[in-house]
């Protein structure tokens, strides 16, 4: 654990995690950490750098550590860096230690953490696009949820304020195709209109029955 005070940090343990340890090391930083920052955690090890992303919570700081980033051993220096607005400021540098381990593959992110986060979110937003909704306003893919949810974005002036799908259409929300909805055979109290096939049917079954008469 880490401690934090003053805008100065300690270790109180030597060691970091393992080389390769997933998702079962927690880094914490714990003292009065001060409100209104996006704290970043700033990684080197050798000539490799990483920024991670810190949660805050109540009166700490943590993220779950990775194999990504744990993927080399030896040596860590760490620094918080806090950011709010155009302002940003350090803390001191503290050193751990990070031992090796037999087995992993994982190698040094290409690109620092919170870069390829962002990049993942943003292939994800790319491959679902706004979407008018059936309340006047555009539905927003949420990244988290894996659905689409109504936003606060009205639709351009005359696309629809807020409209309701009749009972002789349908609408695709996956693809946002509005279609008419028939029916694929003849029958009583019916209001949908038939397809071509069907007509074609009840035509051939009418054509039958004169022949009979």
């Amino acid at each position: 654990m880490i401690k934090f005070d003053n805008w100065r940090i300690t270790n109180e343990g030597k060691v970091l995690a393992r080389q390769y340890d997933n998702l079962t090391r927690e880094l914490r930083v714990e003292g009065i950490i001060p409100k209104g920052w996006i704290w970043d955690l700033l990684v080197q090890a050798g000539k490799n750098l990483d920024v991670i992303s810190l949660t805050q919570g109540e009166n700490s700081l943590s993220v779950m550590l990775t194999a990504e980033m744990l993927a080399l051993p030896g040596y860590y220096t760490l620094q918080l860096r806090a950011a709010q607005g155009e302002k940003v400021r350090h803390t001191n540098m503290i050193r751990v230690y990070v031992p090796a381990s037999l087995s992993g593959d994982a190698q040094w992110p290409k690109l620092p953490t919170e870069f390829s986060q962002a990049e993942e979110i943003i292939r994800d937003l790319n491959a679902h696009p706004p979407i008018p909704g059936s309340e006047g306003f555009w539905e927003i893919w949420n990244t988290e949820t894996d659905q689409y949810e109504k936003s606060d974005l009205p639709l351009p002036s005359g696309s629809g304020d807020g409209y309701a799908i009749g009972s002789g259409l349908k609408l695709d929300k996956g693809s946002n195709t509005l279609s008419v909805d028939t029916a694929d055979h003849v029958e009583a109290d019916n209001s949908r209109p038939i397809t071509s096939a069907a007509v074609f049917v009840a035509v051939g079954n009418i054509e039958s029955l004169l022949e009979t008469i």
